[in-house]
């Protein structure tokens, strides 16, 4: 993919509504901060953020967050770091850190942690050139102009694990949302979990999703659906608010 300065504008925020065949599940913002400085690296931090909501809450905690920080000249991620509750507790909460600018050859160091205890060294073996996480993911496929049919295969982080991710443009529609009936770019993924060695993780199925970016100067991710366990989630914007200052990418 292209490098450049990511597409987001300081202060930019997202909201967007979780359900599950009708049902809400789950509030989800993402949010563009400031500005600083990391690793020797001018980024801009960029937060994914998770919370259930409803009778959600009775069945079980979720309250997580994914937090990219984005070489401001590149658009590559420079650390991906997460912070969520484990499957099914409501107690313990897992840490874990990718330090993508740290990678040694093949190898992306990344730390997990269990509540309060020691961090323990999990490395992850990658084979391509770049590799990303799902908030990044997500910011280059607003910039990303290409022809319907086109295609790319990537590796990215979400959560503390690596999937590998065949991405193509599906076409332009129109997508109606709580914002409005707007014109939309459609990205077709299909998704397939790796272990830590690079191949596939056993006992867990692929995945098939779909995002949706408005396609106006805005180029706001508008939906996503994926598939679950439990059937066809879908996360659509409910609000948007654009920042101040000047878009980092003209």
């Amino acid at each position: 993919m292209p490098s450049g300065p990511p597409l987001v504008t300081p202060g930019e925020r997202m909201t967007y509504r979780v359900e599950l065949k009708g049902f809400e599940l789950a509030s989800y913002t993402f949010a563009v901060g400031e500005p600083t400085e990391l690793a020797g690296r001018q980024v801009i931090p960029v937060e994914g953020h998770t919370r259930n909501t409803g009778l959600a809450k009775s069945i079980t905690k979720v309250d997580d967050r994914f937090t990219s920080w984005i070489d401001v000249a590149t658009g590559r991620s420079v650390r991906f770091q997460t912070t969520e509750y484990a499957t099914g507790s409501d107690t313990n909460i897992e840490h874990s850190i990718m330090d993508l600018a740290g990678r040694d050859g093949d190898t992306i160091p990344v730390s997990f942690q269990l509540n309060d205890g020691a961090p323990e060294a999990q490395p992850q073996l990658v084979t391509q050139a770049e590799i990303w996480d799902y908030n990044t993911l997500l910011v280059m496929l607003r910039a990303w102009e290409a022809p319907a049919g086109t295609a790319t295969s990537l590796e990215v982080f979400r959560s503390r694990f690596l999937w590998k991710i065949d991405v193509r443009v599906h076409g332009k529609e129109s997508l109606v949302t709580a914002l409005g009936e707007l014109p939309a770019l459609r990205f077709d993924a299909h998704a397939t979990k790796l272990d830590r060695k690079g191949g596939k993780f056993p006992d867990t199925p692929e995945r098939d999703f779909s995002i949706w970016i408005s396609d106006d100067d805005g180029r706001v991710p508008l939906q996503t659906t994926a598939e679950t366990d439990y059937g066809n989630i879908k996360m659509e914007i409910v609000d948007y608010q654009p920042g101040i200052g000047a878009r980092l990418r003209p």
